[in-house]
C-alpha cells in the first residue's frame, strides 16, 4: 500500500526532480531511497486528508474574533469572507455589524475600522443575513429602529447612499420588528433583492419582501413589495423562477408575484420538521435533476431520560415540485448521528462543485456542556464520504466552550469554511476540500 501511495506521488513530481536526484546518487537503490525521503519531506498540506484544518488559514486553520457574534457569512469573488452578526461597542452593547477577513483569515484593514463595520440604529439587533452583489457591494439585513432593515455597503464598508434612504430600506408591513431575528437574503438574476424572515421568538412576522436594485420596493410583488409567508430562515430563487423560503427541513414556494404556489408540496409547503433550525440548498447544475436538499436535526435513538436520547444530522431531499425525492436515502431522507456522541445538529448545508454535500452544525458527547463544530460530507448518492475527515465526520473542539457552526461556505478551490461561534466570539474554521 505504501509503495502504491509513493508511486502515485512520484507521477506528480516534475521531471527536473528526478534529474536532480539522479545526479546526486550513484545507484538505483539510492535513487529509490532519495525519492522516498523526498516524499516524506513534502509539505504536510500535500499529504493531508480532506477535512483536515487548513494550516494556511488563521492559527492552524482557526480564526477567532472576540466580543463579536456570527450569524451569517458570504464569500466575495476575490475570496474575502464577510460575516454578519453583532459587535460589542465601547459601551459593551452588541450592535449589528459586519466583519471581513482576507483569504488567509486576517482582518481586512481596508474594510471599516480594522475589518469591522458597526451598523447604526436604535432598538437594533444582530445582522442575520448577508450576501454579495455581482458588483462587490454587500447587502445585510438586521432589526433596526423597530423595522426589518436592509443595508447596502460599498466594498470599503461605507454605506452606499444610492440605495434606499441613505443606504438602508426599512420594511414594516404591519407590526414592529424586534431582535432576535432570523432570515435570509437572495439576489434574483436581474439584480432584484429578496429578503425573508421567520422571527426567532415565534412571533407572527413572517414575510418575504422584494426590492429593486436601488433599494425601492418592487410594487409588482405582494402588497407594495411585501408578501406573507409560512415562515422562513433562508430564501433562494428556483430554476423555474419561483421563490423558495425555508425553515428547518420545511420549505415553501411563492410565485414571482409573491403568491403561494399551491401546487408545490402540500398547499405550498413541503412536509418536514418545522420546529428545527436548519437550511437548504438547491442543486442546479446541468448534470443532475434539480432538487432541494434541506439540513436539520432528528432524534435517532430515544431514551426514557431525554438527555440520553441521541440526535443526528438530518438531510431531506425534495423534487423541484416540493414532493419527497424517494430516490434519496430512505424515503427521501438521511439520518446521521455522530459516532459516540449524544448530540449532533445540522444548521447549514452547501454543495461542492462535484456534487458532494457538506452539512455543518454542532456535536457533543452529552446534551449539556461543551460542544464542537461538526461537519459531515456526503457523496452525491447521499452516502457518507468516508474519504473526508474520520470516515466522513469532522469534529473541531474549542476547549470547554459551547461551539457551533451556523454557516458553510465553499471556496472556488474546494476548501470549506465553517462560520460560527465559540468562547463568546466569531469563529471561522477552514478545512481542506480534497
Amino acid at each position: 500500500m505504501k509503495a502504491q501511495i509513493i508511486s502515485k506521488i512520484l507521477l506528480t513530481l516534475p521531471k527536473r526532480v528526478f534529474q536532480n536526484l539522479a545526479k546526486s546518487v550513484t545507484s538505483p537503490k539510492r535513487l529509490v531511497l532519495a525519492v522516498s525521503f523526498g516524499v516524506l519531506a513534502l509539505p504536510a498540506s500535500l499529504m493531508a486528508q480532506a477535512g483536515t484544518l487548513d494550516p494556511k488559514f488563521g492559527n492552524g486553520g482557526i480564526v477567532f474574533t472576540a466580543n463579536t457574534v456570527a450569524n451569517a457569512g458570504a464569500l466575495q469573488r476575490d475570496g474575502k469572507i464577510v460575516v454578519g452578526g453583532s459587535i460589542s461597542t465601547v459601551q459593551n452593547s452588541q450592535q449589528p455589524g459586519l466583519l471581513r477577513y482576507n483569504t488567509d483569515g486576517t482582518p481586512d484593514p481596508n474594510f471599516g475600522i480594522g475589518g469591522k463595520v458597526v451598523i447604526g440604529g436604535t432598538n437594533a439587533g444582530p445582522a442575520f443575513a448577508v450576501t454579495i452583489q455581482t458588483d462587490g457591494k454587500i447587502l445585510a439585513a438586521a432589526p433596526a429602529n423597530l423595522h426589518l432593515t436592509v443595508f447596502r455597503f460599498n466594498s470599503n464598508g461605507s454605506l452606499d447612499n444610492t440605495f434606499g434612504n441613505n443606504g438602508a430600506t426599512a420594511i414594516q408591513p404591519a407590526e414592529l420588528f424586534l431582535a432576535p431575528a432570523s432570515g435570509g437574503i437572495a439576489l434574483e438574476p436581474d439584480g432584484r433583492i429578496l429578503v425573508a424572515t421567520g422571527h426567532n421568538d415565534g412571533g407572527p412576522l413572517r414575510i418575504v419582501a422584494r426590492l429593486l436594485a436601488n433599494g425601492q420596493f418592487d410594487s409588482t410583488f405582494g402588497s407594495n413589495g411585501v408578501a406573507p409567508t409560512f415562515g422562513g430562515d433562508s430564501v433562494a430563487v428556483l430554476p423555474n423562477g419561483n421563490i423558495l423560503v425555508g425553515t428547518g427541513s420545511v420549505t415553501s414556494a411563492y410565485a414571482p408575484n409573491g403568491a403561494v404556489v399551491n401546487a408545490f408540496g402540500i398547499h405550498g409547503q413541503t412536509p418536514g420538521f418545522a420546529n428545527d433550525a436548519g437550511g437548504f440548498v438547491v442543486t442546479n447544475n446541468s448534470s443532475t435533476v434539480p432538487r432541494i436538499i434541506t439540513a436539520g436535526t432528528i432524534f435517532t435513538d430515544l431514551n426514557l431520560m431525554s438527555l440520553n436520547s441521541v440526535s443526528g444530522f438530518l438531510l431531506v431531499s425534495y423534487k423541484i415540485d416540493g414532493t419527497l425525492d424517494n430516490a434519496f436515502g430512505i424515503h427521501g431522507g438521511v439520518t446521521t448521528p455522530f459516532p459516540g456522541n449524544i448530540l449532533a445538529r445540522a444548521f447549514a448545508v452547501a454543495l461542492q462543485t462535484n456534487g458532494d454535500i457538506v452539512a455543518v452544525g454542532q456535536t457533543a458527547l452529552t446534551d449539556t456542556g461543551s460542544s464542537d463544530f461538526a461537519l459531515v460530507r456526503y457523496n452525491p448518492d447521499e452516502s457518507v464520504d468516508t474519504t473526508f475527515g474520520h470516515s466522513g465526520f469532522v469534529s473541531t473542539p474549542f476547549g470547554t466552550s459551547v461551539a457551533f457552526a451556523n454557516t458553510v461556505l465553499i471556496q472556488i478551490d474546494g476548501k470549506i469554511i465553517a462560520v460560527g461561534n465559540s468562547n463568546n466570539g466569531t469563529t471561522l474554521a477552514r478545512y481542506l476540500g480534497s
